[in-house]
C-alpha cells in the first residue's frame, strides 16, 4: 500500500536533474549540436552582425562573440553567451534548438566554460541603451550586461532558462572533482547581477544559503521571471510559499519539464502550487490535464481533498479516480467523508467495490458515523444486487471478443483485370431537382457580359459564389469551358452553390463535382446523391471507411444506388491487398448488412463465376472477423465499477467486469451509422432498460471527464442502447449545448434521437426543431425531421401529426391511476395541462403521494407514471397548440380520414381539437361548411346538429375569414358550453389590404417605422426566419416563406448583430415586400404584387406586422 512519494521513472526524461537526483545517466552532448548551431547562427547572420556592431554592445563582448562565431579557441564564455542572447529575441518557434548551444559549449570547451556561459547569459540583455525603454530602437540595439533593475519579461521558460537547466543536467552526472571545480569557478558570480546570482543557485540548489537569499530577493522585487527560474531549485515548502505569489502561472504550468523539475525538488510540498495554477489563469484543456496528471502521483490527503473539492471541474473526475487507485486506503476514507455529493458517492461506490478488503480497516480507523453508514449501505446494497453472471452465460462476443484472438490469416482471392465502365447517369427523386433549383445565391452588381468576364478573370481564383453565378448565367459553352478549368483553393459553401449548377448542367457537371468532392468531401458529399457513377462509389467507400463526418452521406449514397455501388466496388474488392480493397470490401459488406445481399451477388455474377464465388466468401464471412484492426483503448473514466450493471435477460445475473470492459470497447469501435457487428447480439441477450441505464452512466462519466471529442462515441452509445428515458434526459442537454460552444455535440445529439427512433424520440426531435433558440440547431433538427419524413414518404408536418404519442391514455383521453384502495383520473385543459380528479370527479391541486394504506406496488408505479406523463406533456403541449395555430394561418388541409385518425380520435390531441372550429372545403377551395368535435366525439354544426364527415372530405382549421357571418354564432356556442380555446380563433382580429396595395409589391405603410430588435426576433415564434449572417455577422432582413417561390421580406437597418443584440437595439423597417426568392432584391428583381396572396395569408401577415410596429 503506497503512501510515500516515489518520483516516477517515466518523468526522468522530462525533469532537469540536480546533483543527487535518482536515475541520472551519463551526459552525452548531441552529436548534431555543432551542425544545428552553425545553421542557427547562419540564419541569424545579419541580425548578429548588426547588433554585435551596435554602439550598445561593449567592445569586449563584441570581439569575444565574433571570435566564438569564428571558432577561435581563445574566446570567453561571455562572448559565447552573447550569440544565443541575440538569436533568442522575438523568436516564438520551438525551443528544441536551445539546448544545442549548451551541448556545443560542453562538448567543445568543457563543462566549466558551459556553466560560466549559461550563467553569463542570464546576466545579458538586448536593448538600445541610448533611448528610453519602449522608444524606437533604430540601429543601436545591441547586447550588453544587465543593469540593476533590468529584468526578463518573457512569461515562458525561455532559452536562457533552458540552457542553464541543460548545463545542470550535465553537472548532475559529472564527477565529484569536476563538480567542485565548476562550483568554485562560479562563486564569483554570486557578487554580480541578481539574475547571475540566481543562476548559480539553480545550478547548485544544495547551497541553501544562496537559494534562500535569492528566493527572498525575487519575492521582494516581485520578479515573475526570477521566481519561476528559482522554482527549478526549491526544496522546501517555505520556498514554494515564498515564490508562489510571484512566479508566472504560465511558465510553470505550460510544460511537464518545469512541473516535474519542481516536483522532484519538493515532492508533495508542490501540491498548493499545483492547485493554485489549476484554479487561476486561462488554461487550456491540455494544461489542466497536465497539472492534474502531476497531482495524481503525489501522496497525501491534501491532494485527495483538493480533487474532491474540485470534482465539478472538467477533467478532475478521472484524475481523482487515478489518484484513488494509486493511494486506495486514504482515498476510501476521504471519499466516504465527502460522499454527500452525488458524484463523490458514485466514485465511493466504485472505489469500495474495487477495494472491498479495505472497508473493515477504514471503518475501524475512525470514520465519522455518517461516513461509516455510507460504506455500510453500499456494501449492503451490493450484497442484494444481481450477482455477476457466470462466463458461460455471457454473450460469446463479450466473453471472448474477436479482437483479443489471433485469427489465422486467410489468403485473399485476387482477381486482376476487372474494371467497371458503367456510364454515369442522374436519378432525381420527386421534388429534389426542384428544391436544388431554388437554392438562393445572392447576386450583386447587376448582369455581366459573361464571355468577356470569363476571358478576363482568373478562373482558378473565382469564389464558389462567383463561379456558380457564371455557371448558371453565362452561355452554356462559356460556362462549360470555365467549369473544366475551375479548381478553387477555397471551397467554403461550394456544395450549396453547386446545387443549381448540377440542375442546369446535369451529367456534364459531374467531372467538376468529382474534382471538388475529392478536395472537399464534407462540402460535396451531399451533392453527389443524385449522381450515379462508378467513381462516386469508390469515393463513397473511401469516405465510409475514413471520414467520420462524411460517413452518413457516404452511406446514404450507397443505399440509394446499391446496384451501381456494387458493380463499381466488386473489382477493387477482389484486387490486391491494400487500402482500396479493404474499403471496397467494407462497403459491400455494408450493402449486405443493409438488405442488399442479392444486389451484391448479382453485381459479382456480372464479372464471372470466379468473381461471384469470391464475393460469396466475403458475404459469408462472420462480420465480427471484419471488425476494425485498430482497437481503441478503454479510458480510465469508463471503469466498470463506475457504470450501471448490465443484466442478462435469462436472469443469470449482471455482466462481470471484464465483459463490461469489452462492451465499452465494442461501443468505442461503433458509430451511430455503423455499429460494431456484434452489438445486435448484446441487445438480444441483455435487458433493454439496463443497457440504456448503462449507456447513460457511460455518457455521464464521459462528460465528467471533460467530454473529449475523440471519445464522443460515448454520446453515440446513447443512440445504440438508449430508450425513451434516455431521450427525456438528453433532449434538454441538446437544447443547451450550443450556448456552451457545443453546436457539433448538439447536432450529434439530434442524430442520437433519430437513431433511437421511438415516438418519444421523434417527438423531442420535432420539439427541438420548433423551439430551439439557436438557429443552427433548429435548422439541423428540421433537416433531420425532413430526412425522417422523406424516408416515410411524408412531409414534415404530416410526420409531426403521426409523432404525437398517446402516452398510454384511454380512448376517451383520460388516464386512470390505481393506488389500490384509491383511484384517480387524469384529464387535460385547453392548453393540455394535466389535472387530477378523485373517484368522485373532484379536481385536486396535485396527485397525492402514495401513503401507508396504499398498495405498495401499484401506488408508487402510478405516481411514477404520472410524473413521466407530466414531463412528456410539458414537451408536447405548447408544440401542438402552436402547430395547430400555424396550420390555421397557413391554410393546411387534411383528408376526412386523416382528420379522424390523427386528430379527433387521438387520445391527447383531441383535447385541443374539440376546442376549435373546423371547416370543410369544396374542390375549388371554397368553405363548404363548419363543425366542431363534441365531447362524445360526434361531429356537430353551428346549430348543434350532428353531421357526418366523409373520408375524402377536405378539412382545415377555420380562420374567421372562412366562417363569414357564422363567427358570432360559433362564439355563442362556445360560450354556452364554456369552451376555452387554446389560441385566438373565433375572436381573432382580421386585416385586409387597401385598394392601393393590391397591385404593388410593397407594404409602404410599415416602411420607415423603427422598432426594438427584440420585437423583430419575436416574429420567429410566428414562423418568420432571419437570413443567414452576412458581412460582420449582421442579418439584414427577416422573411416569411408562404410557399416555394413566395416570400414576404422585411429589410432591416442597421440589421441584427448575431450574438450581440445590444449592438443595434433598434431596427428601422426599410422595405417590406413580396418576393419570389430569386433575383437581386436590391434591384427589385423578383418582386411580386400582393394580390397573389389569399385573404387568410394577407390577414395573418398584416397582423404580424401590425403587432410588430404597434408602439
Amino acid at each position: 500500500m503506497r503512501s510515500s512519494f516515489v518520483f516516477p521513472s517515466g518523468w526522468y526524461r522530462y525533469r532537469s536533474a540536480r546533483r543527487g537526483s535518482a536515475g541520472v545517466a551519463a551526459f552525452v552532448p548531441s552529436p548534431k549540436a555543432r551542425a544545428a548551431v552553425d545553421a542557427d547562427t547562419a540564419h541569424h547572420r545579419e541580425r548578429l552582425r548588426q547588433w554585435l556592431g551596435a554602439p550598445t554592445t561593449p567592445e569586449p563582448i563584441r570581439a569575444d562573440a565574433l571570435a566564438w562565431l569564428a571558432g577561435s579557441p581563445g574566446t570567453t564564455p561571455i562572448g559565447a553567451a552573447a550569440v544565443p542572447a541575440i538569436a533568442q529575441l522575438n523568436r516564438w518557434d520551438s525551443t528544441d534548438w536551445v539546448h544545442l548551444y549548451a551541448d556545443v559549449w560542453i562538448g567543445e570547451r568543457g563543462l566549466r566554460f558551459a556553466a560560466e556561459a549559461a550563467v553569463g547569459l542570464l546576466g545579458l540583455t538586448v536593448k538600445d541603451a541610448f533611448v528610453p525603454r519602449g522608444a524606437a530602437n533604430g540601429d543601436k540595439t545591441g547586447v550588453c550586461p544587465k543593469a540593476p533593475g533590468d529584468v526578463n519579461r518573457t512569461g515562458v521558460a525561455d532559452p536562457s532558462m533552458l540552457i542553464l537547466l541543460r548545463v545542470r543536467q550535465a553537472l548532475a552526472a559529472t564527477s565529484e572533482e569536476e563538480f567542485g571545480e565548476v562550483k568554485a569557478a562560479l562563486e564569483p558570480f554570486r557578487q554580480r547581477h541578481v539574475y547571475e546570482r540566481a543562476a548559480v543557485s539553480v545550478l547548485f540548489p544544495e547551497e541553501r544559503a544562496w537559494l534562500e537569499e535569492d528566493v527572498a530577493a525575487a519575492a521582494g522585487a516581485h520578479d515573475e521571471y526570477l521566481a519561476s527560474l528559482l522554482f527549478t531549485a526549491v526544496s522546501t515548502p517555505e520556498d514554494v510559499a515564498a515564490l508562489l505569489p510571484v512566479a508566472s502561472d504560465y511558465t510553470m504550468s505550460s510544460s511537464l519539464h518545469m512541473l516535474s523539475t519542481l516536483v522532484e525538488g519538493v515532492g508533495p510540498a508542490a501540491v498548493p502550487a499545483l492547485f493554485h495554477w489549476f484554479d487561476t489563469g486561462y488554461h487550456d484543456a491540455e494544461t489542466l490535464r497536465r497539472l492534474l496528471s502531476v497531482l495524481t502521483v503525489l501522496p497525501g490527503d491534501e491532494v485527495g481533498r483538493g480533487l474532491i473539492e474540485r470534482i465539478d471541474r472538467k477533467y478532475v473526475s478521472p484524475a481523482l479516480l487515478e489518484h484513488a487507485d494509486r493511494y486506495p486506503e486514504p482515498a476510501l476514507r476521504l471519499l466516504a467523508e465527502a460522499a454527500d455529493k452525488r458524484e463523490i458517492a458514485e466514485l465511493l461506490r466504485a472505489h469500495l467495490l474495487k477495494h472491498r478488503v479495505l472497508a473493515a480497516g477504514v471503518t475501524a480507523a475512525g470514520l465519522s458515523p455518517e461516513a461509516a453508514g455510507r460504506v455500510e449501505r453500499i456494501l449492503a446494497e451490493e450484497a442484494v444486487a444481481a450477482p455477476p453472471a457466470p462466463l458461460s452465460a455471457v454473450p460469446p462476443v463479450l466473453a471472448d471478443p474477436p479482437w483479443k484472438r489471433v485469427a489465422k490469416p486467410v489468403k485473399p482471392v485476387v482477381i486482376t483485370g476487372l474494371a467497371c465502365d458503367d456510364p454515369a447517369s442522374l436519378d432525381w427523386p420527386e421534388g429534389e431537382r426542384e428544391r436544388w433549383s431554388r437554392t438562393e445565391i445572392h447576386r450583386y452588381g447587376g448582369s455581366r457580359e459573361w464571355e468577356s468576364y470569363a476571358s478576363q478573370v482568373s478562373t482558378v481564383h473565382l469564389s464558389a459564389r462567383e463561379a456558380a453565378l457564371l455557371f448558371l448565367d453565362a452561355p452554356e459553352e462559356t460556362a462549360r469551358r470555365v467549369m473544366a478549368a475551375w479548381d478553387p483553393s477555397d471551397t467554403w459553401s461550394v456544395g450549396t452553390y453547386m446545387r443549381p449548377v448540377a440542375v442546369r448542367h446535369g451529367i456534364d457537371a459531374l467531372p467538376l463535382l468529382l474534382r471538388l468532392a475529392r478536395r472537399a468531401p464534407s462540402e460535396m458529399a451531399p451533392m453527389m446523391l443524385p449522381f450515379v457513377a462508378p467513381e462516386i462509389a469508390v469515393l463513397a467507400a473511401d469516405w465510409l471507411a475514413r471520414l467520420k463526418t462524411v460517413r452518413p452521406d457516404a452511406l446514404a449514397w450507397l443505399l440509394r444506388h446499391p446496384a451501381t455501388a456494387a458493380r463499381a466496388l466488386v473489382p477493387p474488392a477482389l484486387g490486391k491487398s491494400g487500402k482500396a480493397r479493404q474499403q471496397a470490401e467494407n462497403a459491400l459488406v455494408t450493402l449486405h448488412t443493409n438488405g442488399h445481399s442479392e444486389v451484391v451477388r448479382t453485381a459479382a455474377q456480372g464479372y464471372g463465376p470466379e468473381a461471384a464465388a469470391a464475393i460469396e466468401i466475403l458475404l459469408a464471412t462472420d462480420p465480427l472477423r471484419l471488425a476494425p484492426t485498430k482497437v481503441p483503448p478503454v479510458p480510465a473514466w469508463a471503469d466498470p465499477s463506475l457504470l450501471k450493471p448490465v443484466l442478462l435477460r435469462d436472469g443469470s445475473g449482471a455482466l462481470p467486469a471484464e465483459p463490461v470492459t469489452n462492451l465499452v470497447t465494442m461501443l468505442a469501435m461503433s458509430r451511430l451509422d455503423t455499429p460494431y457487428p456484434g452489438l445486435d447480439r448484446i441487445r438480444e441477450a441483455c435487458e433493454p432498460a439496463s443497457l440504456a441505464a448503462f449507456a447513460w452512466s457511460l455518457f455521464e462519466r464521459w462528460r465528467a471527464s471533460g467530454g473529449l471529442s475523440k471519445e464522443n462515441w460515448a454520446l453515440d452509445a446513447l443512440g445504440l442502447l438508449g430508450d425513451d428515458e434516455t431521450v427525456r434526459r438528453l433532449a434538454p442537454l441538446i437544447l443547451a449545448w450550443p450556448g456552451e460552444g457545443g453546436h457539433t455535440k448538439a447536432v450529434t445529439g439530434l442524430q442520437v434521437l433519430a437513431v433511437i427512433g421511438s415516438d418519444v424520440a421523434l417527438m423531442h426531435l420535432h420539439h427541438i426543431a420548433q423551439r430551439a433558440k439557436f438557429t443552427g440547431l433548429k435548422n439541423a433538427a428540421r433537416q433531420k425531421m425532413d430526412e425522417v419524413a422523406a424516408g416515410l414518404g411524408l412531409t414534415a408536418e404530416q410526420l409531426a401529426d403521426r409523432l404525437v404519442p398517446d402516452l398510454g391514455l384511454e380512448a376517451d383521453g383520460s388516464l386512470r391511476l390505481d393506488y389500490g384502495p384509491r383511484q384517480f383520473v387524469v384529464g387535460f385543459d385547453e392548453q393540455l395541462r394535466p389535472f387530477v380528479a378523485d373517484a368522485d370527479g373532484r379536481r385536486l391541486k396535485a396527485l397525492p403521494k402514495p401513503g401507508a394504506r396504499d398498495d405498495a406496488e401499484l401506488a408508487p408505479a402510478a405516481y411514477q407514471r404520472f410524473s413521466a406523463l407530466k414531463k412528456d406533456v410539458r414537451t408536447i403541449a405548447a408544440d401542438q397548440v402552436r402547430r395547430l395555430e400555424r396550420a390555421m394561418v397557413t391554410n393546411r388541409r387534411w383528408s376526412g380520414a386523416d382528420f379522424r385518425r390523427l386528430l379527433a380520435e387521438h387520445p391527447l390531441v383531441w383535447h385541443i381539437v374539440r376546442r376549435l372550429v373546423w371547416v370543410t372545403f369544396d374542390a375549388a377551395g371554397v368553405p363548404a361548411g363548419s363543425f366542431r368535435v363534441a365531447e362524445d366525439r360526434s361531429i356537430t354544426t353551428v346549430d348543434d346538429e350532428e353531421t357526418t364527415l366523409a373520408d375524402d372530405a377536405v378539412v382545415g382549421l377555420a380562420h374567421p375569414l372562412n366562417l363569414g357571418d357564422d363567427v358570432a354564432a360559433w362564439g355563442e356556442v362556445f360560450a354556452d358550453y364554456q369552451i376555452l380555446q387554446p389560441f385566438p380563433q373565433l375572436g381573432r382580429p382580421v386585416f385586409a389590404l387597401g385598394e392601393d396595395e393590391r397591385t404593388v409589391a410593397r407594404l409602404a405603410r410599415f416602411e420607415g417605422v423603427k422598432v426594438p430588435t427584440t420585437k423583430v426576433i419575436g416574429l420567429e415564434r410566428r414562423g418568420w426566419r432571419r437570413e443567414a449572417p452576412q458581412d460582420a455577422g449582421v442579418q439584414g432582413h427577416i422573411e416569411f416563406v408562404i410557399a416555394p417561390g413566395l416570400e414576404m421580406v422585411v429589410e432591416l437597418e442597421p440589421g441584427i448583430a448575431i450574438g450581440a443584440l445590444d449592438v443595434f437595439p433598434d431596427q428601422q423597417l426599410e422595405r417590406v415586400y413580396l418576393h419570389d426568392g430569386t433575383g437581386n432584391r436590391w434591384r427589385s428583381e423578383g418582386h411580386l404584387t400582393l394580390d397573389r396572396l389569399d385573404p387568410v395569408t394577407v390577414s395573418e401577415l398584416l397582423k404580424d406586422l401590425e403587432e410588430l410596429t404597434r408602439p
